[in-house]
């Protein structure tokens, strides 16, 4: 069995947030290429390409375009629901005795 990771990075602030929380190193956001398609991602552009990295359970990273991970977002966002707060506030909707 595979372990993996999956880190979807839709902006720059994604990025710079990723290593400053120390959730990937910079080498393993420099990437500028997709593994698989060889189309552009991050920086490599004029303007910020939206990526996807992988890291496997040895701290092996690639990153894939968001086009070749559709699949994998698509299948995330169809079967699990973003998770939403509960509309009550404890304290004041419900009783505790």
């Amino acid at each position: 069995m595979r372990s993996l990771e999956v880190h979807l990075f839709e902006s720059e602030t994604d990025v710079d947030l990723a290593i400053q929380g120390g959730l990937a190193l910079p080498e393993q956001l420099a990437s500028t290429d997709c593994t698989e398609c060889d189309g552009p991602v991050g920086y490599s552009g004029i303007e910020f390409e939206p990526f996807v990295v992988v890291i496997d359970e040895n701290d092996q990273d690639w990153a894939i375009c968001v086009s070749c991970a559709g699949p994998i977002l698509s299948y995330v966002d169809a079967f699990f629901p973003p998770v939403t707060k509960s509309h009550y506030v404890i304290d004041e909707d419900l009783d505790y005795f």
